[in-house]
């Protein structure tokens, strides 16, 4: 083999080819993406963290906000109030970001949703190295209640009590009822006015007393009434007239006597032979005493007259004279005939009769002024539009069972269609009713003491796109009705009870209007109930059930106020169980005077009251207005579905 020739390679060569260290040059090469790689990571979790709590920031002002609103866009102070919760969960300078303002307001295009928008930056750590100094954080939510369709009706204890006054927490001093005006705006504040597309929210009114004002919400084939020449019978008077000319005529004459009984005798001679001496003026006293009538209807009636006859043996009496003289009168008697029909009669004999009488009604319910038949004077009367209700059953105790209602009682009943005389409502005419004793139960005195009275006009439901718009086919807005609610008369709250569950209900007299909703979704129901008292009943009232004391249709006559009122509550308890039966959430609100420190509720709301509420969260109690307004928000809140809606 031959030999081979190596030559040395040079420096360079020897270089290039060298692999030691190539490892340690990577990682140096790597070391820049690598920073940026990691640094970016890091720098991204921190601005993530960073933006998950400003969105919880977000998100909590923009319920807070909504939650504070009472009105239809956001006020200074509900912007406040979300402020403050924004900045509890975030404060400024969280994770090094940048002071900011978040812009709170009412969304511009839908002014009842709370819009929340946040902007601000925070300082990187290791991306600065490479020239991003700061990175960006935005954030952005809304809040709306989200109602669906809603129907509330608002049956309120408008009874006399509600004009005494009461004093608020900061001084100010208002009647309850007008507390009660400005709770009721609140709550149409705080709820909405909703829409057909997005959750119709339609408000009915139902203002109490002893009766309920809903006539002229009815159609007349359900009033007695509807139909030409109806009668509903009242406890009234009539003129009873007689015949002038009487069918036997008699004439006697008596004589003055001192003591004993003096007969009626035939003639003047006798009658005087057989009397005491009495002087001139006595004479004149007595002879002349007034004429009398006696008998009354059906029959005939006696007319007796009575006129000196002679004194000191001449006829008539002297001009002048004394001394003791033979005294005698003469005596007149007629007897006259009723003759009702022709109303002609002997104005002098005229009698008031007073008794259970039938009255026309079929043009009084139309509204028109009406001739009062308890009146000869052509005295008429328009009809304010409250009702007397329909038949009930009088069996109904303060200890019968309230799981179902009599067949017969026909006024606890919601649905039942009006179809004949026992189950259609009849008009309330106070200027007809009289008592046995010739009272006229419409008095100034009775009107002014509760002992009538026909509260204001109920409203059915109605959507309001404002407080200041008037629906279609209404008279006026939200606020002129609810400003012109007046205070008079007494507190059934059963009658009030069983009026709203009629207007609400979607299978009863208004179910055409009640049934469905324009969107096809389905219908929420509520009743809000607010009592400025207890439930009251007198026998002396004359109100939806007539005149107690002559009537007797809820329990018999004989029945005193306290077995009364146990029965109304029994009613009432029926009532109830009736309506939340139907799906209908029942909210209580009582409303009275601030109670000695440390009484309970529970002892100041009547008990048939809180169970008449679906549950112990829907019963309330306020003692002062500020209060009674908070209740009707929170209820608002409480049936509207507070929701983020972004």
């Amino acid at each position: 083999m031959g030999k081979v020739n190596q030559y040395p390679m040079g420096f360079l060569k020897r270089l290039a080819g060298n692999q030691a260290g190539n490892v340690m040059a990577m990682v140096a090469a790597a070391i820049i993406p690598l920073a940026a790689l990691i640094g970016g990571g890091l720098d991204m979790s921190r601005a993530y963290m960073a933006r998950a709590r400003m969105q919880q920031a977000c998100d909590s002002a923009a319920l807070a906000g909504r939650r504070a609103m009472t009105g239809a866009t956001m006020s200074t102070t509900d912007i406040a109030e979300a402020r403050k919760f924004f900045d509890f969960n975030f404060p400024q300078n969280t994770f090094q970001a940048a002071t900011f303002t978040p812009v709170i307001q009412s969304k511009p295009s839908d002014t009842t949703t709370v819009q929340v928008t946040a902007e601000t930056t925070m300082p990187t750590t290791i991306m600065k190295i490479f020239g991003y100094t700061t990175l960006p954080l935005a954030v952005t939510c809304e809040s709306r209640f989200d109602i669906g369709n809603t129907d509330v009706m608002l049956v309120l204890d408008t009874t006399g009590s509600m004009s005494s006054n009461m004093t608020d927490t900061d001084g100010t001093v208002m009647t309850r009822l007008a507390a009660l005006k400005l709770a009721v705006k609140d709550f149409y504040d705080t709820l909405g006015a909703g829409s057909d597309t997005t959750g119709r929210i339609r408000y009915g009114f139902m203002p109490y007393s002893s009766t309920v004002n809903v006539g002229y919400s009815l159609p007349s084939s359900a009033l007695v009434g509807g139909i030409t020449g109806d009668t509903w019978t009242y406890n009234s008077r009539r003129m009873t007239y007689y015949n002038d000319t009487p069918s036997t005529t008699n004439t006697c004459y008596r004589g003055y006597k001192g003591s004993g009984s003096n007969s009626c005798v035939s003639s003047a001679a006798s009658a005087q032979s057989d009397s005491s001496n009495v002087s001139r003026s006595n004479c004149q006293t007595w002879a002349n005493v007034s004429t009398s009538v006696s008998g009354s209807y059906p029959g005939t009636v006696t007319k007796i007259v009575y006129a000196a006859y002679s004194w000191n043996g001449t006829n008539p009496f002297p001009s002048s004279g004394s001394g003791n003289q033979k005294c005698v009168r003469q005596e007149v008697t007629t007897t006259h005939t009723t003759n009702i029909t022709g109303g002609t009669g002997n104005t002098s004999l005229n009698v008031w009769v007073y008794n259970d009488f039938a009255a026309d009604v079929s043009n009084f319910i139309t509204g028109a002024s009406t001739v009062n038949p308890a009146y000869i004077d052509g005295t008429t009367a328009t009809w304010s539009g409250c009702i007397e209700e329909r038949d009930t059953d009088s069996s109904i105790t303060s200890t019968t069972s309230t799981s179902s209602i009599p067949s017969g009682a026909f006024d606890l009943q919601i649905d039942t269609a009006p179809t004949n005389a026992a189950t259609r409502w009849r008009p309330h005419w106070p200027e007809i009713e009289f008592d046995r004793s010739g009272n006229n139960l419409n008095s100034a005195s009775r009107i002014s003491g509760g002992w009538n009275a026909c509260p204001s006009k109920a409203r059915k439901l109605a959507s309001y796109t404002s407080r200041s718009a008037t629906p279609s086919g209404m008279a006026s807005s939200f606020n002129t009705y609810v400003d012109g609610l007046i205070a008079i008369g007494g507190t059934y709250h059963d009658i009030g009870m069983m009026w709203g569950a009629r207007f609400l209900s979607p299978t009863g007299i208004f179910a055409s209007e009640n049934a469905n909703a324009p969107n096809g979704f389905n219908i929420s129901r509520h009743i809000i109930f607010m009592t400025d008292g207890d439930l009251t009943a007198y026998d002396a009232v004359y109100g939806a059930y007539g005149y107690q004391k002559l009537d007797g249709r809820v329990a018999a006559t004989s029945t005193n106020d306290d077995g009364l009122i146990a029965i109304h509550k029994r009613r009432l308890e029926m009532m109830c169980n009736a309506i939340k039966g139907q799906g209908v959430t029942i909210w209580v609100v009582g409303f009275k005077d601030q109670p000695p420190t440390g009484t309970l509720d529970s002892t100041m709301l009547d008990t048939e009251l809180q169970t008449c509420a679906n549950s112990g969260n829907h019963w309330f109690m306020a003692y002062n207005p500020s209060t009674l307004r908070q209740k009707f928000k929170d209820i608002a809140k409480n049936i509207g579905g507070l929701r983020l809606s972004q």
